[in-house]
């Protein structure tokens, strides 16, 4: 019988001030992240303009639970963003100070999962929670609003493990009730949770359980539960068509999963040349390189480690298989999104191979004899955390706003179309016009069919006054891709207000409204053209819709103000104009006066 390690035997309390050290160098590593804004990296999307969360209704809490959103399932993520928003509004400071906290309390789960695992040892639970903690690959996770979903899967995942711990310890039944109701709320927060029942075999494995049938049907709700929610993520994907949109071939495919493997772990021991688009590795032409074929070495020398492990080392093979088993749904074998890597998916996986590296460290220490010797390997476990910490502290900071972070993109990676449509668009938000003009130009240089970088230099054009070079712009955008909606609002607005063409500019906006039929803008934009084309009633039945539409909006009545004075009904124009003019649209005091006098109305305060 082999001889037990004392470090890796031993009890100790589950309260330890150590485990609060932890905690603060945490916080002190992510702290510039509360400074970080709003990103147009999905936050755009799932905060600035989603509805939903702008108020706590019983139809938006309906919603939240009924419908896809961004291709996930994933309604306590959206839950929890209104909450924020009812608290903090658009200040993007709250937000984050939630990420750092779920992170926070993940990173003690992390370590309560650990401690009860590994016989009620704190060093490798402390070790383990605090790699988890300060790893860089995790900043992403934490310093990007949107990516709440690795939190909160994770808090919920973590602790439906615990639960499962106790139910082992102790036998009641009322902790793996507890544990398939938290792995619920897991799933509810992200698909990735899936795995959730593979990882409570693995512990069977660990703690020598027997397979039994007791044991099989005990997990037989947890797999239930994954099958479900696998295959709506599925279908949630698909409705968003987001899998596979470069075309990856199924043998491609393969090998591009298992390569990803490899980068990940490459990642752990070397977290550099971070960032948050890893994009398809590919040559010159296009194709794939001939050194993602070699990516099966990686799976053969994994295999071989296990086979190694199985037996004589269950810690390690343990670690191995958490790894491979979560992370085995981002793999990419079912290309989804436009990345073959994403750090966010390594934020539960990399558990298991920080497990490896604190049984290995603290297993190295124990055989050590000489005391010099330990001080040193302590001092080189100081300067590594100081290292990871310093690492994670900077890489926060590339997260503080889109220009930084897709500049950063840029400097990794210097042929990312996507990096320069990004930045351009912020420089657009920005009024940086010329900057945003430079990063268009340069994207279309590597990639002259990318459509969105004609709207984004389109955009720059119409609002420094140059139409036509605009309209170009818009329709070619439009030849590259007729399914870019958005743009033929954008060429319409150009047809009516700047060349006086309404036919082609109506043409255009009905092409829009088909896609988005209550939007208010292209509603709006449809009664001007009408109006400007002098087909009046059709003017009026846009501005009512628009009116209905967003009750608070100013322009349409100031459009039915101008119909009513071209009508010769100067009173409608008054009444109306003053309703704009209530709702804040600036018109003119002398024509309001004009209408007044030749309506026959007594003067009033028109007020301001």
């Amino acid at each position: 019988m082999a001889k037990k390690n004392k470090v890796l035997t031993r009890r100790d309390n589950f309260w330890n001030l150590k485990i609060l050290l932890v905690l603060v160098i945490t916080a002190v590593a992510y702290y510039p992240s509360i400074h970080n804004g709003f990103l147009n990296w999905d936050d755009i999307i799932y905060v600035m303009n989603n509805n939903m969360i702008k108020s706590l209704s019983a139809e938006n809490f309906s919603k939240m639970f009924s419908t896809f959103y961004m291709g996930n399932y994933h309604p306590f993520i959206i839950l929890s963003f209104a909450f924020d928003y009812s608290f903090f509004g658009m200040n993007a400071t709250g937000y984050h100070v939630h990420n750092l906290v779920l992170h926070l309390l993940d990173t003690f789960l992390v370590y309560a999962f650990c401690y009860l695992l590994f016989g009620k040892k704190t060093n490798l639970a402390l070790i383990v929670s605090l790699l988890f903690a300060i790893h860089p690959m995790h900043v992403e996770s934490v310093a990007w609003i949107s990516e709440r979903k690795d939190l909160m899967y994770t808090m919920y995942f973590m602790m439906s493990l615990i639960a499962y711990l106790f139910y082992l310890e102790k036998k009641e039944s009322k902790y793996i009730a507890l544990s398939i109701v938290l792995f619920l709320c897991s799933l509810l927060s992200k698909a990735q949770a899936v795995t959730l029942p593979l990882v409570m075999v693995l512990i069977d494995y660990l703690l020598s359980r027997k397979v039994t049938l007791k044991t099989a049907l005990e997990k037989l709700p947890f797999f239930l539960l994954a099958l479900g929610f696998g295959i709506l993520a599925i279908f949630a994907q698909k409705a968003d068509n987001s899998v596979n949109p470069n075309g990856i071939s199924l043998v491609n495919s393969l090998f591009y999963g298992q390569y990803s493997i490899g980068v990940y772990l490459f990642k752990l021991i070397f977290p550099i040349y971070q960032t948050c688009l890893y994009e398809y590795p590919v040559t010159l032409t296009g194709k794939v390189p001939l050194y993602i074929y070699a990516s099966p070495l990686v799976i053969l020398l994994l295999g071989y480690f296990i086979a190694r492990t199985w037996k004589k080392w269950k810690t390690g093979t343990f670690g191995i298989l958490f790894f491979l088993c979560t992370i085995f749904p981002v793999l990419q074998f079912l290309p989804v999104g436009q990345a073959i890597v994403a750090e966010r998916y390594a934020y539960i996986p990399y558990i298991g191979l920080f497990i490896i590296l604190g049984a290995l460290f603290l297993g190295l220490l124990e055989k050590t004899v000489k005391s010099s010797s330990r001080n040193l390997l302590r001092w080189a476990g100081y300067i590594l955390i100081a290292v990871l910490a310093f690492t994670t502290f900077n890489r926060t900071k590339v997260w503080f706003d889109s220009v930084s972070l897709w500049t950063d993109v840029m400097e990794k990676n210097p042929k990312s179309v996507t990096a320069y449509v990004n930045r351009g668009y912020m420089y657009n938000q920005y009024k940086e016009y010329d900057k945003a003009i430079r990063d268009c130009n340069d994207g279309l240089r590597l990639d002259s069919n990318y459509f969105k970088l004609y709207i984004n230099r389109g955009v720059s054009y119409r609002n420094t006054g140059r139409y036509d070079l605009a309209f170009a712009d818009f329709s070619t955008a439009i030849r590259k891709n007729p399914k870019s909606y958005e743009t033929y609002l954008d060429r319409g607005i150009l047809y009516t207000d700047q060349f006086g063409k309404f036919d082609p500019g109506i043409a255009d906006f009905r092409v829009y409204l088909a896609f988005r039929p209550t939007d208010v803008n292209g509603v709006y934009n449809m009664a001007v053209a009408y109006y400007k084309k002098q087909v009046f009633d059709s003017a009026v039945v846009y501005c009512n819709k628009a009116v209905g539409l967003s009750p608070q909006n100013s322009g349409p009545y100031y459009i039915m103000a101008l119909i009513s004075e071209a009508r010769g009904d100067y009173a409608g124009a008054f009444n109306f104009g003053s309703k704009a003019r209530e709702l804040g649209y600036a018109i003119d005091e002398g024509m309001m006066q004009n209408w007044q006098v030749k309506a026959g109305i007594a003067p009033v305060s028109l007020g301001h």
